[in-house]
């Protein structure tokens, strides 16, 4: 079986659109995964993902990326806080944001304790946050981290916003677990909802292909409301937005065209 054979049956078995990833990044985590689990080739990894329960959940778990960290690029977070949300909430009374591909939660969890710390109460905004691994929601859901997951978050704020449960645990505060919704989602495959005014999008266009990227940004611009924001990763960046209806607004924040 070539590995191109292999890509395409998977994806049909997993229900995953494979084919808008980075060929050789797919490739070099799938076999990564074989010899982990030391298996033999590509017939009798397919076979596994049919057979094996625990082997199919370990290869989607491999598969899916899934690191984050609270307050990831500090600079960025820094221009949200300032500039961005201020912005977003004089301009509207009722802010939805969404945080697509959240990973472990700390992204969307940032947000919140954001909008927390400028005052501004729960009833004027909405966070939703949605990912295609199953295991990884339940456990941003808990909203307990390591240590790894703090480092870039100020004294004060984890003082206020974390307990310590463990030698290497801390526990987010539950006014702030209640603040974000977490879904189920594929962001490759399924429909997007309108009328976000923030998307934040971080570190998962750099596994797309082009072609992947280009049909994911026009389908986020689309559901941004006028006026809305796609904030992205610190290295991803979007070659002639205007294309897509949207401007550049600074670093990797794009504003779409009123």
């Amino acid at each position: 079986m070539t590995f191109l054979e292999f890509k395409n049956l998977v994806s049909k078995e997993l229900d995953l659109r494979l084919d808008a990833y980075k060929l050789n990044r797919v490739e070099r985590r799938i076999f990564s995964l074989m010899r982990r689990h030391q298996v033999e080739d590509l017939n009798d990894c397919y076979r596994r993902l049919q057979e094996d329960p625990s082997f199919k959940e370990s290869f989607l778990k491999h598969f899916t990326i899934n690191t984050s960290e609270f307050f990831r690029n500090p600079t960025s977070f820094k221009f949200l806080e300032t500039v961005v949300l201020p912005g977003i909430f004089t301009r509207n009374n009722k802010v939805k944001i969404w945080s697509a591909a959240c990973s472990n939660g700390s992204e969307p969890y940032s947000v919140a304790i954001l909008i927390n710390e400028m005052g501004i109460p729960p009833d004027r905004y909405e966070i939703l946050a949605t990912d295609i691994d199953h295991f990884v929601l339940e456990a941003a859901k808990k909203g307990i981290y390591n240590f790894q997951a703090l480092l870039r978050v100020e004294n004060k704020i984890e003082k206020k916003y974390f307990a310590r449960v463990g030698e290497d645990q801390f526990k987010l505060d539950d006014r702030i677990k209640k603040q974000v919704q977490f879904e189920h989602q594929d962001l490759l495959k399924e429909k997007f909802s309108a009328g976000w005014n923030l998307i934040i999008c971080r570190n998962f266009f750099i596994y797309l292909t082009k072609q992947g990227k280009d049909s994911l940004t026009k389908r986020f611009s689309r559901a941004l409301a006028p006026g809305g924001i796609l904030f992205l990763g610190n290295t991803e960046f979007i070659f002639e937005p205007s294309i897509f209806g949207l401007e550049k607004l600074n670093g990797s924040f794009y504003e779409k065209s009123s």
